[in-house]
This record gives C-alpha cells, sequence and structure tokens, in this order.
C-alpha cells in the first residue's frame, strides 16, 4: 500500500490564544485531514505555565500537552460540527514580552520523523526561522509553504519612519 503524503503545519501559537496564527492553521489541518486522502500534524508550541499566564486569557491554563490539545479538538469540533483525524504535536516555545510572539525554542524539525518530511507548511515562517538553528527547512522537507499573516512592513510605514520601514523590509525578506 503507498504511503499517504504528509503535511506538517507548523504555527507560532495555538488556542486559547485567539489569534490569526492559532485559528487559521487549526482550521487548515482539519480540512485537509477531512478527506483522509493525507496524512496531517499541526505543530504547535508548548508553552511554561509562566508564559501561559502571560498569553492565554480568562486564566486558562493547561498542566500538560495532552490536556492542551483536548481542549482545542474540543474548540475544532464545536465550530466546524466535525471531527477531524489529524495529529496534533508540540514544540518548545517561548513568550517575548519585547515582540508579544511565541519563539520557538530548538530545532523544531525535528518533531516530524524525517521519513514524514514531505511538505511543511510555516505560519509566520519570518517567526519560525527568527532563531531557528536546526536543519535548514528545505533539507528537511521536499516542499516548504511560507504562510505570512502579518503585514509589518504596513504597521511600519503608517509610522512614516522610511529608515525603519526599509530596515524591517529586508530583515523580513532575509527571514523568510
Amino acid at each position: 500500500m503507498a504511503r499517504k503524503q504528509h503535511i506538517a503545519i507548523f504555527t507560532t501559537a495555538s488556542l486559547p490564544w485567539m489569534t490569526g496564527t492559532a485559528v487559521n492553521p487549526l482550521f487548515r489541518a482539519a480540512y485537509l485531514a477531512k478527506d483522509g486522502e493525507r496524512k496531517v500534524t499541526l505543530v504547535i508550541p508548548w508553552l511554561s505555565r509562566k508564559d501561559q499566564e502571560l498569553v492565554y486569557p480568562n486564566k486558562i491554563i493547561f498542566k500538560s500537552p495532552s490536556e492542551q490539545e483536548t481542549y482545542v479538538r474540543q474548540w475544532l469540533e464545536n465550530s466546524t460540527g466535525f471531527i477531524s483525524g489529524f495529529d496534533i504535536r508540540f514544540y518548545p516555545g517561548k513568550f517575548s514580552l519585547l515582540m508579544r510572539s511565541i519563539l520557538a525554542v530548538g530545532d523544531i524539525t525535528e518533531v516530524i520523523p524525517d521519513e514524514e518530511a514531505d511538505i511543511a507548511v510555516l505560519e509566520e515562517p519570518e517567526h519560525l526561522t527568527w532563531y531557528h538553528h536546526g536543519k535548514r527547512w528545505k533539507t528537511k522537507f521536499c516542499l516548504v509553504i511560507g504562510i505570512v499573516h502579518t503585514n509589518y512592513l504596513e504597521y511600519v510605514k503608517r509610522e512614516k519612519n522610511g529608515m525603519q520601514a526599509f530596515f524591517v523590509k529586508h530583515c523580513k525578506q532575509l527571514a523568510c
């Protein structure tokens, strides 16, 4: 029997933090896995209790990744009306107060075994590559797709700071 193509979706946020980088990849994983024609894995950050307290609303705290996975799956089922058959895996993450973002700690490509490294979808690739010290994404995976959610350059342009806009543009291009 032929092996199903594997799609690994890496993102920088997870529920209960209601951001585009938490919700959009979750829906992407659910709908890509819905027909059962491919294997899909959603790779999300696991935060320390201290970081969870900073990020998650309403004092929601998880004691374990499996507890958070249950929360995510229940929210998804309530939102879509179906149970989806994708995997969820966690990588160690750290919340940066300065950047107001979750950053990956270590080589998060290791979450996916080499024999399953077909397609990687990087949600907010500039965040996922900022401190990435592991295998090059394009070396590990056959195909890498980046989805940019936030137009930081537009934010900077609104501030009318030309030099800063130039810097942001080139840093973002380099990271992506």
